[in-house]
């Protein structure tokens, strides 16, 4: 009994992971429906340079999440301007050329990560260390913060896209640009907010990440695969399909691991896909999309 609420209590703390990376794909395409495929770099970034910040300059944590957390906040903005370069409000950029851009831009920020940081693997800071008991299971207390952090965070998007002017121009926006910019919508500066945003959430995913789990400039890419599972799993249309779908992941991959004989790294590139394929064959508008009429 210990070990399955252990297990499932780290299959909620991965998943918040997965979920904080597929939030960032939600915001940018509920406003401009690009594909941003550079969100895994976002916290690739935000991991890296919190664990440079904190571990080898020393400043206090709130310094170093806060300051790598705006860094790729600004990296999300740059993103967008480099893939919507030639855009025009009345012509958005093809999704292809926006999928290829940002695809590009993650290869890049892996290699110069790679001349930063180097190869070796690097691990973050403990927000708090210690650990907790529940229901007999010790639980670190990063687990916990990295639930709290996922359901704050998707809260508040999901209050920010519902409440707010600019949140309500951007779901406008994702439905139709043009009309947004003939009633005096700043189209690019609605995509600049978003891409800013999902950067930050992106790189928030990575810091929180980064105690659990050992970073490489590699793990870009990885980032970015499980954020768009969590994203298309869950559903584009809603803001909490990703935390849904996140969390799915999360739970099943751990729950797996007390099948005996199905332990192995194999298992956590395995499980992902087929969850994909079967929500593609049988509701490929993910768990809480809405059905086209």
């Amino acid at each position: 009994m210990d070990q399955a609420v252990q297990v499932v209590v780290a299959g909620i703390a991965q998943g918040s992971i997965y979920a904080l990376l597929g939030l960032g794909f939600s915001i940018v395409s509920m406003s401009t429906r690009i594909l941003n495929l550079a969100q895994g770099s976002c916290a690739l970034l935000g991991g890296f340079l919190s664990i440079s910040l904190a571990v080898r300059f020393r400043l206090p944590l709130i310094v170093a999440f806060a300051a790598s957390v705006a860094a790729a906040a600004l990296f999300g903005a740059f993103t967008e301007r480099f893939v919507n370069i030639s855009a025009k409000p009345w012509k958005p950029v093809p999704q292809t050329t926006a999928v290829l851009a940002t695809l590009a831009l993650m290869v890049i920020v892996e290699g110069a990560a790679s001349l930063i940081w180097g190869a070796d693997t690097l691990r973050g800071r403990p927000l708090q260390p210690g650990a907790v008991q529940i229901a007999g299971a010790v639980v670190p207390r990063q687990y916990l913060w990295n639930i709290a952090a996922m359901l704050a965070i998707t809260a508040a998007l999901h209050c920010f896209l519902r409440f707010t002017w600019t949140g309500r121009a951007m779901r406008a926006n994702r439905e139709n640009s043009l009309m947004s910019h003939l009633l005096g919508v700043n189209v690019r500066r609605l995509g600049s907010v978003s891409f800013a945003i999902g950067g930050a959430v992106g790189a928030t995913a990575g810091i929180l990440a980064s105690p659990i789990t050992w970073i490489d400039y590699q793990m870009g890419g990885t980032f970015m695969l499980f954020g768009l599972l969590a994203f298309l799993i869950g559903g584009e249309s809603r803001i909490a399909g990703a935390m849904v779908g996140g969390l799915l992941l999360g739970v099943v991959e751990n729950l797996l691991l007390l099948v005996p004989g199905l332990a192995g790294g194999l298992l956590k590139q395995v499980v992902p896909m087929m969850a994909l394929l079967l929500m593609l064959v049988f509701r490929p508008e993910g768990i809480l999309g809405r059905k086209a009429p």
